[in-house]
């Protein structure tokens, strides 16, 4: 069990920390440039893996609790489901989508940081 938590959370941090990463950077693009196709699927392979492992590390840990911590959690975990969504929806405005998207993986980034501390 240990070495599935272990695998979970460093599948959870490191795709995370990309498609976080990425998506800040590209809130610096011009409208002028374009998103290419291949950083588009990184980006939401990305999250796929982070949302995958999450639901995982949620099943492990928080078991049905309730409480601070775990609201925090699902605060956090709807902001990065809904930043997936606008990524993979607004290929038309993909400079805004990004945007968006910085917003509620930041607020993702600071739910998951301030959980523990929640009371």
């Amino acid at each position: 069990m240990h070495l599935l938590f272990m695998a979970l959370i460093s599948l959870h941090a490191l795709s995370g920390v990309f498609w976080a990463g990425s998506t800040l950077a590209l809130t610096h693009t011009s409208p002028a440039h374009r998103i290419t196709p291949e950083l588009f699927r990184a980006q939401m392979s990305a999250a796929v893996l982070t949302i995958g492992a999450g639901a995982g590390l949620w099943g492990i840990s928080i078991r049905g609790a309730h409480g601070p911590m775990a609201n925090a959690l699902a605060i956090g975990a709807l902001c990065a489901i809904v930043a997936a969504g606008v990524q993979g929806g607004m290929r038309k405005s993909p400079v805004m989508a990004q945007r968006i998207a910085a917003v509620l993986l930041s607020a993702t980034v600071v739910c998951m940081v301030i959980s523990p501390y929640v009371t």
